[in-house]
């Protein structure tokens, strides 16, 4: 598992930053009660990591959860993460940069459809560039050009 899928679970699933909690499906929320459930910070002369989210309901977006994150280690990496969910859509990525490498990575989800994607991107020094896509559902890619540049669309069946 590379360091930004790591990442992503860490800050998504593990972390203590608690982020979008499912419940009942979508519920009529008349007034906004989202609150700061975290706001923390953790240095020290090389190393260091911050966090914040929130939490509650939203009309109409029934209960939703935020949140983001930065770390880094002195001479070894840099990296941060954003989530965002609510009853129906689920959200996360991150960004590790390291001495010679860079992994950036997102996920999507479709909670009602049970359908999530992820998309990662993973560069060197060395000049190599890697990019992969995964989805619960089957995908067609199709090579087409934007704006006189090379594209890969990939689209769920």
């Amino acid at each position: 598992m590379s360091l930004i899928h790591l990442f992503i679970v860490f800050f998504a699933f593990g972390s203590h930053v608690v982020l979008a909690h499912r419940v009942s499906r979508r519920q009529d929320v008349t007034a906004s009660n989202v609150t700061i459930t975290a706001l923390t910070k953790n240095e020290s002369a090389t190393t260091g990591s911050g966090a914040v989210s929130a939490a509650g309901p939203l009309s109409p977006f029934g209960t939703v959860g935020i949140g983001c994150g930065i770390n880094w280690q002195e001479g070894q990496s840099l990296g941060g993460g954003l989530q965002a969910g609510s009853d129906i859509f689920g959200f996360g990525s991150g960004v590790t940069i390291g001495t010679g490498t860079m992994e950036v990575g997102l996920g999507v989800s479709v909670i009602p459809s049970n359908i999530s994607s992820t998309v990662s991107v993973a560069a060197s020094t060395n000049g190599t560039v890697v990019v992969t896509f995964t989805s619960t559902n089957g995908f067609r890619c199709d090579e087409v050009t934007v704006d006189g540049a090379k594209t890969v669309r990939c689209t769920s069946k």
